[in-house]
């Protein structure tokens, strides 16, 4: 069982790297990163993280504590594509350690971060889609 997560994000001309970098370590456990990497080339600037799923802990907290489980999953479910998935998230709510999920790239005015979740097979992304998205205990959460 191998679950693989992808997190990017584009740096515009006008955004400061350790901003950009900032609103995705907000969503992730930054003890779980597995690689890190800002990629530059002609065109434009990405950082991009990447790690196992328990890299999502600190987002799966943000989307219970908003109760947007459902609306995570149906987005999770309308982007399934063969064995991978992904969420579209706002940059910008991200950088003040909240989370919005977008439904398109063009809803985040300065272009989302990705959250790209890549499985062995379907049953495997079904699981990985439920564990994301579940109901839990807002007590738990909040102590």
């Amino acid at each position: 069982m191998t679950i693989r997560v992808k997190v990017t994000a584009t740096i515009n001309p006008t955004e400061d790297e350790e901003k950009v970098l900032k609103a995705i370590k907000n969503l992730v456990s930054q003890d779980k990163i597995g690689k890190m990497d800002i990629i530059k080339n002609r065109e434009k600037q990405e950082i991009l993280i990447e790690g196992n799923l328990d890299l999502l802990f600190p987002l799966k907290n943000k989307i219970a504590l908003r109760r947007i489980q459902p609306q995570a999953r149906l987005l999770l479910i309308k982007n399934k594509r063969d064995n991978s998935s992904y969420l579209l998230l706002n940059k910008q709510v991200a950088y003040v350690n909240n989370v919005s999920l977008c439904e398109s790239r063009y809803e985040s005015p300065l272009g989302p971060i990705t959250i790209e979740i890549i499985c062995d097979d379907s049953e495997e992304l079904d699981l990985a889609i439920m564990w994301l998205t579940e109901e839990l205990d807002m007590l738990s959460l909040s102590g």
